[in-house]
């Protein structure tokens, strides 16, 4: 069959991490408004690990119809019928179709006051996105958004478009607050341990779809023992 193009074909910046996994970010806290996990506790769940900037998880700093139009136009067109994205957009449409367009319109996931300054939440997605009787736990929420970001920037190393882990992590810091505490998505990563990290994969793919799969070069580390910084950092370039 015809063989997947490679991201390695496109050449690093910090903004082809920054597209991918804030993308993958802004998708995740969406779906946790599908899957009527409370408001609250996706915006508790950032703020325990991520910069005060980035406790939203969602792009009320950009036009909803900027983010309609990467979701629409660029990854669907790059994606085809693999694209996978398709309710998250339904929330993008009927946010526009609100008239909640963001920030600057004051108006949007987070509902604004005459100065501009945020308020919680709008009314509005809760009444369509009621709670779930069964709430997931922190941990949980905090996963779905940690791992679907610091797994892109897996996928970018193992693909060779990110050549220095450095650069990933200090890039998704900088870029846009990725708990910042953890060192950056792949310090993170290390952290929690590359064994448990590929176990904690298969069970979110279980329980929330193949976007959590752990990318092959993950299950290698894990099978060998091995860390992110102990097999790409300097001090291994270096031996």
């Amino acid at each position: 069959g015809e063989s997947k193009p490679s991201r390695a074909l496109e050449e690093f910046t910090p903004a082809t991490l920054y597209r991918a996994e804030t993308e993958q970010g802004r998708n995740e806290a969406a779906r946790e408004f599908i899957d009527q996990t409370h408001g609250g506790d996706i915006r508790a769940a950032f703020g325990a690990i991520a910069a005060p900037s980035a406790t939203s998880g969602i792009p009320d700093s950009l036009r909803i119809i900027i983010a309609k139009e990467i979701a629409v136009r660029a990854t669907k067109a790059a994606m085809g019928n693999a694209y996978p994205d398709g309710a998250v957009d339904e929330v993008i449409f009927w946010m526009e179709g609100q008239g909640r367009l963001g920030r600057k319109a004051k108006a949007g996931f987070f509902a604004y006051d005459e100065a501009g300054k945020r308020q919680g939440y709008w009314d509005g997605l809760a009444d369509k996105y009621q709670r779930a009787a069964e709430q997931p736990s922190l941990v949980d929420v905090q996963h779905r958004l940690m791992f679907v970001q610091a797994l892109e920037a897996v996928r970018a190393l193992e693909e060779g478009v990110l050549m220095d882990i450095r650069e990933g992590d200090v890039g998704a810091i900088l870029g846009w607050g990725f708990a910042p505490a953890t060192g950056g998505p792949l310090s993170w990563l290390d952290i929690l341990g590359s064994a448990y990290a590929a176990e904690r994969c298969d069970q979110l793919v279980a329980d929330y779809g193949d976007r959590f799969t752990c990318p092959e070069l993950l299950r290698d580390m894990a099978a060998k023992g091995q860390s992110f910084y102990g097999r790409f950092g300097a001090d291994a370039k270096a031996a």
